[in-house]
């Protein structure tokens, strides 16, 4: 719990610190589960509670070891989540129905995966099948989430940003943002990627060759079919072992049937950029960029006469750098006021820039981070 709340307590003061900020979360959970309450919340009290910073956790070893680190990490916040969350994805009546159909999803993945969810349901205490179903709600056909992605290409520099937009933990998910670095298992890259806590996917990663993806939804799941992959992890994967955007462009075009989707890919070393867009029922294909610049917004854009409102700003605006990026991101007509994190690779620089810890985060501070 210290290290998850990011204090050393030292003497009477830091204590009580510790305990209101225990009291803090407690009452955003109980917030969450209340009609309107996250919104009526958010305008008052959000106001005086300081603005946490994301958590960092470095991971290493095989598949279980992994798992057990983060448990061992996050295991209040794993809990946590179990409780006020996951249990709520499914329909009245319907959660040991979709438990089973994750349990199906994971036995025809790569058992690495099972195994890190293993390492973790040891070191928390939650039940395996609860984890597998909190990797695959959107899968599944569960929740729906709005995001916003600008990629540009600035005289050969990648900037790669995505503002998540997916805040329905009334003010809890402001606590939970986590930047994970993973050392890379044997044959796989060195990876950094943004997620919350119990998750093995990723919604945004980049590795150490410069190859970058962010996600999208852009509508639900088929409740009634098995996905053959989670998006998440599907993301991870291909982030783990690929080099060059070739190679990763390959592995999109490539995805089995599955929930739709908006992948955006770059590559900050070839400077080539796309996104990957997958609607239900249909194959993955692939938008180019226009120009430098490149948006996703949640609508499906392959062979569509519908103006792309996101992307005309993006051009209007024509952003050349990372301050004009963080104006395009934190602008009231881009910006949802349910961005819970906006994120951007800088890998030429070595640097990620990422605002968290309130809602809308864009309009806050965004800090740097070395990413490898």
């Amino acid at each position: 719990m210290r290290k998850f709340l990011s204090v050393k307590p030292k003497g009477k003061w830091a204590v009580i610190r510790l305990v209101g900020s225990l009291v803090i979360l407690v009452v955003l959970a109980v917030i969450a589960l209340i009609p309107g309450g996250a919104t009526n919340f958010r305008q008052v009290a959000m106001k005086v509670i300081p603005t946490p910073k994301p958590h960092i956790l470095e991971l290493s070893g095989n598949s279980f070891q992994r798992g057990e680190i983060h448990g061992k990490e996050m295991k209040w916040a794993i809990r946590l989540l179990d409780k006020i969350y996951i249990r709520y994805f499914a329909p009245d009546g319907k959660l040991a129905v979709f438990r089973q159909r994750a349990e199906q999803v994971f036995q025809s993945i790569d058992p690495g995966w099972s195994e890190e969810l293993r390492g973790m349901c040891q070191a928390t205490g939650v039940e395996e099948n609860i984890l597998m179903l909190g990797n695959s709600f959107l899968d599944l056909g569960l929740n729906a989430s709005g995001c916003r992605q600008i990629h540009i290409n600035t005289n050969g520099k990648i900037l790669h940003s995505h503002n998540l937009d997916w805040d329905n933990l009334g003010g809890v998910g402001n606590y939970l943002v986590t930047i994970y670095r993973s050392s890379g298992k044997p044959g796989a890259y060195r990876t950094v990627h943004l997620a919350f806590p119990g998750m093995i996917g990723v919604l945004d990663i980049i590795n150490e060759h410069g190859i970058a993806m962010s996600f999208n939804q852009i509508g639900f799941g088929d409740k009634n079919t098995l996905p053959k992959i989670p998006v998440f992890i599907a993301m991870r994967e291909i982030a783990e072992s690929c080099r060059d955007f070739e190679s990763a462009r390959q592995r999109l075009l490539d995805m089995p049937a599955g929930m739709p989707f908006l992948i955006g890919l770059s590559d900050a070393k070839s400077g080539q950029m796309a996104i990957f867009e997958r609607d239900l029922g249909s194959g993955v294909k692939e938008i180019t960029p226009d120009g430098p610049y490149l948006t996703a917004d949640n609508i499906a854009r392959f062979n569509s006469r519908h103006t792309n409102p996101l992307l005309e700003q993006v051009k209007a605006t024509a952003p050349r750098s990372t301050e004009d990026l963080i104006a395009l991101l934190r602008n009231p007509k881009i910006l949802l006021g349910c961005n819970i994190y906006s994120v951007i690779f800088d890998f030429a620089d070595n640097t990620m820039y990422l605002a968290s810890g309130e809602v809308p985060a864009a309009i806050g501070k965004y800090r740097k981070f070395t990413l490898f």
